[in-house]
C-alpha cells in the first residue's frame, strides 16, 4: 500500500455502496469456492445468514469452516448475504478476513462501505457499536500498513466517541509519533513501507533473504501462513513461497513455538519425500520462518474439478499419479493425514497437467501417533472415532474419495461423506463403468477394512 493509495482510501465513507463491493468479493472468490449445494456445513451457515443469527454464532461457524479448508466459500456465502440483508457486522467480518492477507485493498473499501451504512451513522455516538468497531479495524490495519496518516484520522474517529478508549488513544499516539519521527509525505515516503497483503514489504525483503526473492502475487493464505509467488534470482526460476504469519495476522490462539514445530516438521518431511507428483522442496529459512517450493501454476484440483478441466476420463492418469506419490509418502515414513484435492495442485495450466501433491502441514510419521486429523469428507471409517492412528492405508481412503469425486463429476459426492457415520460403506458409490482397472481398484481403495486398501 502506498501513501498515494491510502490518500484514495481516506474519501467519504459513503462513496461505494455496500453490495457494490460485496459484488466484488463474490466476483474474486467465487470461483473454485465450495458451494452450498455442495457442503452441508456450508448450507447451514447460509440458513443462519438467513435467519438474521447473532454475529458471534455466525463467527464461529465462519472459524469451523476456515479450520475445513473452505474459507473462501463461506466468505462468498457472507458477502452473497449481504444483498438482502446489509449488515454492518457480517460485512466487517468478512473485511477483517479480506484484511488478514487476502485481499487488503477490497477488505478495506468493504469495511469502510459498512461504515457508510444508516443504521452505523445513526449509532455512531453509542460506544462499542459498529462504528467503532469499523474505525479500529481501518485504523489498525493502516497503522501496519505504516501509512499513519490514514490510520490517524480513524483513530480520531474512534476518540470522537470514546475519549478514553484504550485501542484507541494507544493507536492514535503511534500514529502521530510515526508522523513525528518520519516527517510521511507521499514524494518522500520509503517504499520499504509498503504492504503486501498484510505483511511489510520492508520485513519480508529482509527476512526473504534480501535480493534473493522478488515477491509477486499472494497465491493464498491458510490460518497460520501464507503463500506468495516469487522469483529467485539466484537461479532464475519462479517459486513458491509459504511464511509463517505474524502472531498479530493469525486466526489462531495456538502458540507461535508449536505452529514454527509444525510448520518446519512439513519441511523436514518434503524434503524426505521424492516423487515427480510431490511439490518439491527448495529452500528453507528457520530464521524467518519460510520455505520455498516448486510453483505449480495450475491452482488445485478441486479448482479444476469446478472448472471442468479434469472429468472421469483423467481418472486413469491422475489416479497412476496420486497413487506415485503416495508411495513415496509411504516410502518416506510418512503418514500425509490430509488428502484432498485442494492439496493436490496442478503443475500447468490446461488440461492433462501432471500433478503434484502438496500440504504436508499435518503430516507424521508412520510410528507416531496424535490426535486425529483431517478434513470429514475424506477421513477413513476408523479415524471417525477418537483413539485410532492415522496410516497409509487411511492416506490411501482419502485418496480413494478424491479420485471417487473425479469418477463422478460433475456430480457432488452424497451428503454422507459429510457425517460422522463410522459405518460409511463409500463402495455403494464406485460407478460400475470406469475404465479397467478402476471400478475393482477403487472398490479396494475405499475398503472399510484398512487391510483391504491396496492401489
Amino acid at each position: 500500500m502506498t501513501a498515494e493509495w491510502a490518500v484514495a482510501m481516506a474519501g467519504d465513507a459513503d462513496d461505494v455502496p455496500l453490495w457494490t463491493v460485496a459484488q466484488e468479493v463474490v466476483a474474486q472468490f467465487g470461483d473454485g469456492a465450495a458451494r452450498p449445494e455442495e457442503l452441508a456445513d456450508l448450507g447451514a451457515l447460509v440458513d443462519s445468514l438467513a435467519a438474521a443469527t447473532a454475529i458471534d454464532a455466525l463467527e464461529a461457524e465462519l472459524r469451523a469452516l476456515s479450520h475445513a479448508g473452505y474459507l473462501r466459500g463461506a466468505l462468498v456465502a457472507m458477502a452473497s448475504s449481504l444483498h438482502e440483508r446489509p449488515r454492518a457486522d457480517v460485512a466487517m467480518t468478512i473485511a477483517r478476513e479480506l484484511m488478514d492477507a487476502l485481499a487488503l485493498e477490497l477488505g478495506v473499501r468493504l469495511c469502510r462501505a459498512a461504515l457508510a451504512l444508516p443504521a452505523v451513522q445513526q449509532s455512531r455516538w453509542t460506544p462499542g457499536a459498529a462504528f467503532t468497531t469499523g474505525n479500529l479495524m481501518l485504523g489498525d490495519c493502516l497503522l501496519d500498513a505504516g501509512d499513519a496518516a490514514g490510520a490517524l484520522r480513524h483513530f480520531e474517529a474512534v476518540l470522537s466517541v470514546e475519549v478514553d478508549h484504550a485501542r484507541g488513544r494507544s493507536g492514535f499516539s503511534t500514529a502521530v509519533a510515526h508522523l513525528e519521527r518520519l516527517g510521511i509525505t507521499p514524494e518522500h515516503r520509503s517504499r520499504g513501507l509498503a504492504l503486501l497483503d498484510g505483511l511489510q514489504d520492508l520485513e519480508l525483503s529482509h527476512a526473504l533473504g534480501g535480493d534473493r526473492y522478488e515477491l509477486s502475487r499472494p497465491l493464498g493464505r491458510g490460518r497460520h501462513a501464507v503463500v506468495y509467488e516469487a522469483y529467485d534470482r539466484r537461479v532464475g526460476r519462479s517459486v513458491a513461497i509459504k511464511r509463517l504469519l505474524e502472531p498479530d495476522a493469525r486466526r489462531s490462539t495456538v502458540p507461535i513455538r508449536v505452529l514454527e514445530q509444525r510448520f518446519f516438521s512439513e519441511a523436514r518431511t518434503l524434503a524426505k519425500v521424492r516423487s515427480p507428483y510431490v511439490v518439491g522442496l527448495l529452500d528453507v529459512q528457520t530464521r524467518q520462518r519460510f520455505i520455498a517450493m516448486d510453483l505449480c501454476r495450475g491452482g488445485n484440483l478441486r479448482l479444476a474439478l469446478r472448472r471442468g478441466l479434469v472429468d472421469r476420463e483423467d481418472l486413469p492418469r491422475i489416479g497412476e499419479q496420486l497413487g506415485a506419490a503416495l508411495d513415496a509418502v509411504r516410502t518416506a515414513s510418512a503418514v500425509h493425514r490430509d488428502i484432498k484435492p485442494a492439496n493436490i495442485l496442478v503443475r500447468r495450466q490446461g488440461r492433462g497437467s501432471p500433478i503434484a501433491l502438496a500440504d504436508f502441514g499435518l503430516a507424521i510419521g508412520s510410528e507416531q501417533s496424535g490426535p486425529n486429523a483431517g478434513t470429514l469428507r475424506y477421513l477413513a471409517p476408523e479415524l471417525r472415532v477418537a483413539g485410532t492412528r492415522a496410516t497409509a492405508a487411511s492416506d490411501r481412503f482419502s485418496a480413494g474419495v478424491v479420485l471417487l469425486e473425479l469418477a463422478c463429476a460433475p456430480s457432488p459426492l452424497p451428503p454422507l461423506f459429510d457425517s460422522l457415520d463410522t459405518e460409511l460403506d463409500a463402495r455403494a458409490f464406485v460407478p460400475a463403468n470406469l475404465p479397467d482397472p478402476w471400478t475393482p481398484r477403487l472398490q479396494r481403495l475405499l475398503s472399510p477394512d484398512p487391510q483391504e486398501r491396496t492401489w
